[in-house]
């Protein structure tokens, strides 16, 4: 199925029909809420709560749609999709047969948000739908500005996310997508094959901005609180200008090394809007620094 044809499909679904109208206040959150929490009981009455085509697929349309159309709203507008899988993530879904959390592959609904971590990441990874490289200013305009819209998004989720750092086996909450947006910022500030000034007008640079501006507190709080990844979740600094740093994570000279290359992107970039937003990640940077 190409990309178009999906979109009709997950477009036709009662669980978007649900969330397009909250996203265009034609609905509050709490409205969508119930609705999504009662077409789960009544695709789990239907199908059984273990079927892939019951709970499990609200679920996954759940998660699809609001990945869509966090890539079509501006950041301003995503204040009520942030509040909406907030809130769902709080709400704990019972198997009706054995009163037991109800598992959709493993993982409790909707606790886990079981397909919002693998669609996610897919959705991440298309790079606005045609997986063209976001430091490449040619990258097609709409694609750039849906993928740096998914960021921004992803930054205000994980700002959103109740982190407990005392309590290292909850620290990879459903909603904090620190690991995407280290990610973005290592695509961004850390190639020696693109320096910061040489990604003005990418996608790239706009992405890292925005993760700065929208998730300043949590990226910072990674800091600090020396937050780190295993080897395989690509967390490291490649095999580039800093491989040998051995950096795992969120260290406090490579937060000092984005800051450095958000300044120099600023200085190349000629363009007020760039500019703007550049100036504006660095002072929530400094906010969130200065915080403790």
């Amino acid at each position: 199925m190409g990309k178009e044809a999906f979109i009709k499909q997950l477009e036709s679904s009662e669980e978007f029909k649900v969330l397009d109208r909250v996203a265009s206040d034609n609905a509050t959150v709490d409205e969508a809420l119930q609705k999504i929490i009662d077409m789960t009981a009544v695709a789990t009455t239907v199908h059984g709560p273990n079927s892939l085509k019951g709970a499990g697929l609200v679920d996954y349309n759940v998660a699809l749609a609001v990945l869509e159309l966090s890539q079509r709203l501006e950041p301003p507008k995503h204040g009520k999709l942030v509040e909406f899988i907030s809130k769902l993530q709080k709400q704990a879904a019972t198997d009706p047969l054995t009163g037991e959390p109800q598992k959709i592959q493993g993982d409790t609904l909707w606790t886990d948000l079981p397909s919002f971590g693998y669609t996610e990441l897919e959705t991440w990874y298309e790079f606005g739908g045609e997986y063209k490289d976001p430091r490449d200013p040619k990258m097609d305009p709409k694609e750039q500005q849906r993928w740096t819209n998914l960021n921004a998004f992803l930054a205000q989720i994980s700002q959103a996310a109740e982190v407990n750092y005392g309590d290292k086996n909850v620290l990879y909450h459903p909603l904090d997508k620190s690991l995407r947006g280290l990610w973005t910022l290592h695509k961004a500030l850390e190639s020696s094959d693109h320096p910061p000034e040489t990604l003005v007008g990418t996608a790239a640079l706009r992405a890292a901005s925005l993760w700065f501006v929208y998730g300043a507190n949590r990226l910072w709080a990674n800091v600090k609180n020396g937050r780190t990844y295993p080897e395989a979740s690509g967390a490291g600094p490649g095999s580039g200008k800093y491989a040998q740093k051995g950096w795992k994570g969120f260290e406090e000279e490579r937060w000092n090394l984005w800051v450095k290359g958000l300044q120099d992107a600023k200085a190349a970039s000629t363009d007020e809007e760039e500019k703007t937003l550049i100036e504006d990640a660095l002072s929530h940077i400094k906010r969130a620094a200065e915080s403790g």
